[in-house]
């Protein structure tokens, strides 16, 4: 059974606007910072992945360019528009190395086999030691990277 999400992030640049836009959404969530995600719908498997400390991928620009841990989800009827899903997420945001993934709409689960590799934990600097994701697709390509 899957145990992670993959959701897209739209309206941001880069790695680092998303980062800047969670820093500014963080809310106490049963006493730990939290940022929520929102979306339509609560996964039926929500109860496996909470069990399973699953993630929520993000795709930011065409590529999964971090996750965070789930911490719960909730919810929350909104007046005027019906009941929606908060994702409660960890504020600790790990970078992952950016794969290309094509877009699609709400969340999705994560196959174990599409999940990328962890880069390390994400602290609003980009790091060093990567090419440009437009060249790092290219050298994917060319089998170089």
């Amino acid at each position: 059974m899957p145990t992670n999400l993959i959701k897209l992030v739209v309206g941001v640049e880069s790695l680092k606007d998303f980062y800047d836009l969670q820093q500014r959404q963080t809310v106490d969530y049963h006493g730990e910072k939290a940022v929520p995600c929102w979306t339509r719908y609560a996964p039926k498997q929500a109860d496996e992945i909470l069990k399973a400390e699953g993630s929520i991928y993000r795709v930011i620009k065409g590529r999964i360019e971090c996750r965070a841990k789930i911490l719960g989800f909730e919810m929350v009827d909104i007046e005027g528009v019906g009941k929606k899903c908060m994702i409660m997420q960890s504020t600790e945001m790990i970078q992952t190395i950016a794969t290309p993934h094509r877009p699609f709409q709400g969340w999705r689960y994560l196959k174990d086999a599409d999940i990328p590799k962890d880069r390390g934990l994400y602290t609003g600097h980009d790091l060093d030691d990567e090419p440009p994701a437009d060249m790092a697709d290219e050298l994917k390509e060319l089998g170089l990277l």
